[in-house]
C-alpha cells in the first residue's frame, strides 16, 4: 500500500485552537471512525498535507500520522476549502483499517481516439466521477477506460467501466458514464447526451455506509 507519512499535532479544541494552527501555517484535522474511541483533533503542517493531496493518488491517498507513539492510517474525508482563496482550511480525516472496506469517489479518465470520432462523431462524459468501495490498500487513483474501439451509438455504463481487482462501483442506477453519437447536424444526438446527463443525475447520491445499499459485483 502506498502511504504518506505525516505527524499530527494536537491543537487546542475550539475557535482559538483553529485560528492559532492556522497562523503557524498548520491545517486543522479532525479524525474519527470505527477503530477509535474518540475523535481526535489535531493538525498537520499545511505544507506537508497538500504535498500529499498532490501526489498521483490525489485525494484517495493514506496517510499514516505519527501520533503519541502510535500511527493511524487515515485518508482524506471532507476538505474545507476557502471562501476565495483555493486552499484548505480545515479538513476531517476517516481512520481506517487495512481489512475494512471504505467507500471513496475516484475520476473517470478515457483514453484513446473512439471510432465514433473518426466517423465524424461525437463524445459526450456525463459522468466525470463514481463511488466504489474497496480495500484502502486497492483504492484506485482513477478509473482509466480505453475508448479507441466504441463506435457511434456505443454507450458505457458504470457497470461496464474496468474496474481493478478488489474494486466494485456503488451506484443506485446503472447510468451511462460516456455516449458515442452522431456528429453534429444528426437527429437526435444531442437528445441522446442530455438523457444520459439526466440519469447520471442520482450518481453522486451513491450508497455510502450504513444504508441499504450493496455494492455491485464485478468480474
Amino acid at each position: 500500500m502506498e502511504t504518506v507519512k505525516l505527524t499530527l499535532i494536537e491543537r487546542v479544541l475550539g475557535k482559538k485552537g483553529v485560528k492559532a494552527a492556522r497562523k503557524e501555517n498548520y491545517i486543522p484535522v479532525e479524525i474519527y471512525g470505527k477503530s477509535l474511541e474518540k475523535n481526535i483533533s489535531g493538525s498537520i503542517a499545511r505544507k506537508e498535507f497538500v504535498k500529499a493531496l498532490n501526489s498521483k493518488r490525489g485525494t484517495n491517498v493514506v496517510l499514516e500520522l505519527e501520533h503519541n507513539g502510535s500511527t493511524i492510517k487515515t485518508i482524506p474525508h471532507n476538505l474545507q476549502m476557502h471562501p476565495v482563496k483555493d486552499m484548505v482550511i480545515h479538513a476531517d480525516l476517516l481512520a481506517v483499517k487495512d481489512d475494512e472496506d471504505v467507500f471513496v469517489t475516484v475520476p473517470v479518465v478515457r483514453k484513446g481516439r473512439s471510432l465514433a470520432e473518426i466517423a465524424g462523431g461525437r463524445v459526450f462524459q456525463v459522468v466525470k466521477e463514481i463511488k466504489v468501495v474497496c480495500k484502502p490498500d486497492k483504492m484506485p487513483a482513477s478509473i482509466e477506460i480505453d475508448i479507441s474501439q466504441n463506435e457511434i451509438g456505443d454507450r458505457i455504463p458504470i457497470s461496464a467501466l474496468p474496474y481493478p481487482e478488489g474494486v466494485a462501483p456503488v451506484f443506485r442506477q446503472d447510468t451511462p458514464v460516456i455516449v458515442f453519437n452522431k456528429g453534429r447536424g444528426q437527429s437526435l444526438s444531442d437528445e441522446e447526451a442530455e438523457e444520459g446527463a439526466d440519469g447520471a443525475e442520482g450518481t453522486d447520491a451513491a450508497a455510502a455506509p450504513g444504508t441499504e445499499e450493496t455494492p455491485a459485483a464485478t468480474e
